[in-house]
């Protein structure tokens, strides 16, 4: 007997089914469809809130998040009593939505303040920081609160949790806290976060060197914080900070925050000798400070066992400047320079030129000019002279002049000193 196909069998077991079966199948295929369209929107809501909440509330129209973010657009574009009303609104449906939501906490505060309740705003900004420390907005309206109240040491840690909040806030935020700095007690207020090493300090210092109106300032707030961190970027801050004090001929705080860094040697302010304590330093700028061209170099050799160094130096047939310079603190009172130097051969019209200057912020004096010329050969240069009260920062620079000779000229820089006469 032929068996019936299988297919049949199928189609015969499905019309047994009772409607009540059915009608399962299809209230269960439609949860599964809402379930999947409510996911769908939400993941669509979730995505866009940010960057388009108008996107987001077309799919889920109380939605928190873009409530919130949509409601602070709105205000920021008007502050009239009707948009005022649909902020505040949107924003009490947003926390309708989500109770720890810090933006919508802080819309709220604005409105209250725009509305002349100040105590009441202020209620509302400590509130939302107290849902979420990293609201921007939020704590901008709690440095300016702050600063209106007179009040720079909680300024100030707003300014840090800013700070901390996002690198888009130091654009707006460090210029301003730079321009405090005139102020002691912000620079007194600065100390412990320098301590901390804050993220954000780097750049501060970075910038502060650069553009504050008075760098001795950046170097108290440093000094009065203690040591930087033993870091790359930090050592490269502190020597930053030391040129731009000789630049501005502000040399008392050059040598004290010298002084009060991490392995400095204070010999190397009173010696122009070629050491261990002034060449190829941490902090070249309180050291021997070699400006190398591609016409005009020098290199210093390795140490010799009793620590001096040389320096091999060249200038090429025609050129004319400056190889190297070093900041003194030479105390009043009678001295002698003196320098030798080693050449293979003697350079026609060649030039060995020593300078001192005494340094000060009005200007820069030259104090006393030796010059020699290249000679094969050892050979010496000697100078002496005085210090006065008058003269309490100096500068030593070796300029060379290459002649005319073709190949110009050549020469080792044995030693340097200057040595105090009775």
């Amino acid at each position: 007997m032929p068996r019936k196909p299988k297919s049949s069998s199928r189609f015969a077991s499905l019309r047994a089914k009772s409607p009540f079966y059915w009608v399962k199948l299809v209230v269960w295929f439609g949860l599964v469809g809402y379930v999947a369209w409510l996911s769908f929107i939400h993941a669509v809501a979730n995505i866009t809130w940010q960057q388009n909440p108008d996107v987001a509330l077309r799919f889920v129209p109380n939605h928190p998040l873009a409530l919130s973010r949509k409601a602070d657009e709105l205000f920021s574009q008007s502050q009239s009593p009707a948009t005022l009303k649909k902020v505040e609104a949107m924003a009490k449906e947003s926390l309708r939505g989500g109770a720890l939501n810090p933006v919508a906490i802080r819309l709220l505060g604005y409105v209250a303040e725009v509305r002349g309740d100040r105590k009441k705003a202020r209620e509302l900004m400590l509130l939302s920081q107290k849902v979420s420390r990293r609201d921007f907005g939020t704590q901008l309206w709690l440095i300016e609160d702050a600063v209106e109240r007179g009040d720079k040491k909680q300024a100030l840690y707003h300014y840090n949790i800013a700070l901390r909040t996002t690198p888009r806030s130091f654009d707006l935020l460090i210029p301003t806290l730079i321009g405090a700095l005139d102020d002691p007690e912000v620079r007194s207020g600065l100390v412990p976060y320098v301590k901390e090493a804050a993220d954000w300090l780097p750049t501060f210092l970075n910038q502060a060197i650069s553009t504050a109106t008075d760098p001795k300032n950046v170097a108290d707030v440093l000094m009065r914080s203690g040591r930087l961190p033993d870091r790359p970027e930090y050592t490269a801050i502190s020597n930053q900070l030391l040129s731009v004090l000789a630049a501005k001929s502000k040399f008392f705080v050059f040598q004290r925050y010298y002084l009060s860094l991490a392995g400095a040697q204070k010999q190397a302010l009173y010696t122009a000798g070629l050491n261990r304590s002034t060449v190829n330093i941490a902090y070249p700028p309180a050291g021997w400070q070699v400006t190398d061209s591609a016409v005009i170099g020098g290199s210093f050799s390795a140490f010799d066992k009793s620590g001096a160094a040389q320096l091999s130096a060249f200038a090429q047939s025609g050129e004319r400047g400056e190889l190297m310079r070093k900041y003194l603190f030479l105390e009043s009172g009678n001295y002698e320079f003196s320098a030798n130097y080693q050449a293979e051969s003697d350079t026609s019209d060649a030039e060995i030129r020593w300078e001192m200057q005494c340094l000060s912020a009005s200007a820069n004096i030259s104090k006393w000019i030796n010059t020699t010329s290249v000679k094969q050969g050892p050979s010496a240069a000697a100078q002496a002279f005085s210090l006065g009260s008058e003269c309490k920062y100096q500068l030593l620079t070796l300029q060379l002049a290459g002649g005319s000779n073709q190949l110009g000229m050549e020469f080792t820089l044995r030693s340097v000193s200057i040595k105090r006469r009775s």
